[in-house]
């Protein structure tokens, strides 16, 4: 996340974690890359690079050396099973739903669908020290990646809303992409997921003025 939204540690990696887990499906192709358990597995691991950057940018703050450990022996090391697969596909489109009606301008409908999904989850504030310093989680890795990922992912989404509001929940105007984002800019105007979104589009406007003028 840039500076102009100051994510804790714990917020940061849920945003991060729940803006990469709506875009293992794309609404475009329906090509969908959490279908199987291995794949559910692999996202997991993968989230590892979430964790590295999001402690680097606590300058020195955290143990990285502990907190990588604590991830490995949790969250890398679960048993994932068929069901946490469908689990995980519906909170997945639960979580897709909030940036859908962001765009609709229904900010209490995101609230409501947040709330649902917590309930759900079972999410339980608790104060971690594993890694340094005192810090509040609300998921359980005793639970399993399901129950983990669903509370992460949703208290990531309800920082956002809260501090920052609906606005910041984008969708990539890109019809041929439309990934959700973070809008991390200064005046919530970001309209595309990536630079190369934005690039491919430009193109594609500019070639077809330069057409309707010959």
């Amino acid at each position: 996340m840039t500076c102009q939204m100051n994510f804790t540690y714990y917020e940061s990696l849920s945003v991060h974690l729940a803006v990469d887990l709506i875009n293992t499906l794309c609404p475009v192709t329906g090509t969908d890359s959490l279908s199987t358990p291995e794949q559910l597995r692999q996202f997991l691991v993968e989230s590892e690079k979430h964790v590295l950057n999001v402690v680097s940018e606590t300058n020195g703050e955290f143990d990285v050396d502990a907190v990588i450990d604590v991830h490995r022996r949790t969250v890398q090391s679960w048993h994932v099973l068929s069901e946490d697969v469908e689990t995980v596909q519906s909170l997945r489109k639960s979580l897709r739903t909030v940036f859908e009606l962001a765009r609709e301008q229904k900010s209490q409908d995101i609230a409501e669908l947040l709330n649902e999904q917590l309930r759900i989850s079972g999410a339980t504030p608790r104060i971690s020290w594993h890694h340094k310093p005192y810090h509040m989680h609300f998921e359980s890795v005793e639970d399993g990646c399901a129950h983990w990922l669903a509370t992460t992912t949703a208290m990531g989404l309800a920082f956002v809303l809260i501090e920052y509001g609906m606005e910041r929940f984008g969708v990539c105007a890109s019809s041929s992409c439309q990934r959700a984002f973070i809008d991390t800019s200064k005046n919530k105007s970001k309209r595309y997921c990536s630079e190369a979104c934005a690039h491919r589009e430009s193109v594609a406007a500019f070639r077809k003025r330069q057409r309707s003028k010959s």
